[in-house]
């Protein structure tokens, strides 16, 4: 028991040192950013992501601090996670579009059908855990709601009251899917960026398949599966081909 209570004690009191010298590696970054001297914040961010700790204010400025040191690749990186966090988050869409127009690929990808579009609009306006919220608190006015249809006697208040319940009921429904919809984004994300200046992409998964594309710097791929040292990948027009995992760093 004694040696149970120890372990939680030890735990938290690490996990508060770590949430202590994360602070203070973000405050030195920033520091340091302010000042122009970007490889060096930008370490101090790495610094923070390998304790293992994640925020759209700290990928984004560490997107920032790479795209300040031309390290195109890095800073869409960490602007797609930031984005993936915060999706909502105009100062992160704008840099990121920015980025994209240093580029090399120009890919344009395949339409989709527009309510898919519309959905995945939809989903975007907010992050996972502000889409929980609203639905938390559509329930909770849609139980107030309820209570006022049950309890009130006024006919116009009751027929309100009821409208406005079910309206609220599919409120949370719908804000209940996109949360768990956003999160699932940001779990089972299988985008990457590729990182190698030029890189062939293969028929198959070994050196001496056939070259079916050219890949440089910063495009977005889809990883599609893998084997061994090799992903099938995807590009947003549909084509497919393998790349070495070496070749390109996950979202």
């Amino acid at each position: 028991m004694l040696k149970n209570s120890l372990i939680v004690i030890f735990t938290l009191l690490s996990q508060f040192t770590f949430a202590q010298s994360s602070r203070e590696l973000f405050n030195e970054a920033n520091d340091l950013y302010a000042k122009k001297n970007y490889e060096e914040a930008a370490k101090k961010y790495e610094a923070i992501v390998a304790n293992g700790f994640e925020s759209s204010a700290l990928y984004y400025n560490l997107g920032n601090a790479y795209f300040k040191t031309k390290n195109i690749p890095s800073a869409i990186l960490y602007y797609e996670k930031a984005a993936l966090l915060d999706p909502s988050n105009d100062d992160i869409v704008f840099n990121l579009e920015l980025a994209r127009t240093y580029t090399i690929d120009k890919i344009e990808p395949i339409p989709q059908f527009f309510l898919v579009s519309m959905v995945k609009w939809f989903r975007g306006l907010f992050s996972a855990n502000t889409w929980a919220i609203i639905a938390i608190v559509a329930f909770l006015i849609a139980l107030v709601c309820f209570g006022l249809f049950w309890f009130a006697t006024g006919i116009h208040i009751r027929r309100t009251s009821f409208y406005f319940a079910i309206i609220l009921f599919v409120a949370f429904g719908f804000s209940i899917y996109f949360s768990v919809s956003a999160k699932n984004q940001i779990v089972n994300h299988r985008y990457a960026i590729v990182f190698s200046p030029v890189i062939s992409v293969k028929s198959s998964p070994d050196d001496s398949g056939s070259d079916l594309f050219i890949l440089h710097e910063g495009t977005k791929v889809e990883v599609l599966r893998s084997v061994g040292e090799w992903s099938e990948v995807q590009i947003a027009d549909g084509n497919k081909g393998w790349l070495h995992n070496q070749s390109f760093k996950k979202i």
